[in-house]
């Protein structure tokens, strides 16, 4: 295994679907041991200044990140962005867009559940009360606290699945133009959780083929609390297509016992760390 040092390359705040803040991320993240840390928010870089203000007082190399939402054959892709400058024009230019897709998406699902006798309007405020962009999380999370549902998963399937009263699905950019904007603002594009896409071998791999034509950097092999057959799988999906290999712990809550900040993450001696070359 490469010896290096606790590397968290995935993390949320209340700038997106996250439960802390960017400081106390950053901190709980500090306690933890993690000494490089990307805040990669959805569609969203708004908590990165008081990230890097936070990191620096904790003596933490912050890594400008995002989360960016794609479309690929019909399926949504996430990309991360890393170490890229979250003031270019262009990639400001993509974030606006997704953040009014988002918020058009979500009036849409209250809308729907309206029409299903469900309390959509209280549900829209409960959501648009909260810090960051409107998720289906922060949805979910509505819905629990509203009685509809016991847990943040049943509200999915019962309300927000495919096929269901409040499922709405969005078009968002194709992966080569989320790819584009992540290399043109300077960073590294990094195919977040491959495991997670509902997607037969051969569409994987062609999901990857396709990654790497368009410009894709690395790929997360290391992901969340997966285990050793998801790092042998990717491991082997990285070599076959020349990609670089990240880590993350995709950080939502500390009430996620199963995904903590600080989970020592490493990667296969075989596979090109992202952040050769980017770490001093």
């Amino acid at each position: 295994m490469n010896a290096q040092l606790n590397i968290d390359l995935h993390t949320h705040s209340t700038c997106s679907d996250g439960a802390l803040s960017p400081s106390e991320l950053v901190a709980h993240a500090a306690a933890a041991g993690v000494r490089v840390l990307a805040l990669t928010d959805h569609d969203s870089t708004d908590g990165l200044e008081e990230a890097l203000s936070a990191a620096a007082a904790l003596r933490i190399q912050l890594v400008p990140g995002v989360e960016l939402s794609a479309s690929w054959r019909a399926q949504d892709i996430h990309v991360l962005g890393l170490w890229m400058d979250p003031g270019n024009p262009a990639l400001r230019s993509m974030l606006s867009c997704q953040a009014r897709l988002r918020r058009e998406r979500m009036e849409s699902i209250c809308l729907r559940l309206c029409k299903a006798r469900l309390p959509g309007d209280a549900l829209l405020a409960a959501v648009e009360a909260q810090r960051g962009l409107p998720t289906r999380s922060h949805l979910a999370d509505a819905m629990v606290a509203a009685g509809l549902a016991a847990r943040k998963d049943e509200a999915f399937r019962k309300y927000l699945a495919k096929g269901k009263a409040g499922h709405v699905s969005i078009e968002w950019p194709a992966l080569p133009d989320t790819i584009g904007a992540i290399l043109g603002a300077g960073g590294v594009a990094v195919l977040a959780h491959p495991g997670r896409y509902r997607l037969s071998a051969g569409a994987r791999r062609r999901l990857l083929e396709d990654f790497a034509h368009a410009g894709g950097t690395a790929l997360e092999i290391v992901s969340g609390a997966n285990g050793a057959q998801h790092v042998e799988a990717c491991t082997a999906l990285a070599l076959r297509y020349g990609l670089a290999g990240s880590v993350g712990s995709d950080f939502h809550s500390l009430e996620f016992a199963w995904n903590p900040l600080g989970r020592y993450l490493k990667l296969p001696d075989s596979i090109t760390p992202v952040w050769r070359g980017q770490l001093p």
